[in-house]
């Protein structure tokens, strides 16, 4: 009996995973940069080129928002497979000591 509670590495890989995939967040922002500068600066004068840099800016603070979220859940995720690592080694150290107290039946 190795996981009492659950399967360690494969919670510590996900945790992984969540922060990996959390700078690419920002990729979304980065491509709609340069067609809204562009934009803006083909439409000088009028609201529309400008609306689409503030909105580039907007969405820009949202993509790095969601960037912090996940890179902080991918950390908890991987913070909580290492204390359940911990737990699991303290409860399979009491099952083993239960089972050397449990006398063992022998077959005649």
């Amino acid at each position: 009996m190795d996981e009492v509670y659950m399967e360690v590495e494969q919670v510590r890989g996900g945790g992984g995973d969540l922060q990996a995939l959390a700078p690419k967040a920002k990729l979304a922002s980065d491509r709609v940069q340069a067609p809204a500068e562009s934009a803006a600066s083909s439409n000088g004068g009028f609201v529309t080129g400008d609306a689409g840099v503030g909105w580039h800016g907007k969405f820009d603070a949202v993509t790095a928002g969601v960037e912090r979220r996940v890179q902080w859940q991918g950390e908890q995720v991987t913070g909580s497979a290492d204390e359940l690592e911990s737990c699991d080694q303290e409860v399979r150290g009491r099952f083993r000591a239960l089972q050397r107290r449990i006398p063992v039946r022998r077959e005649q």
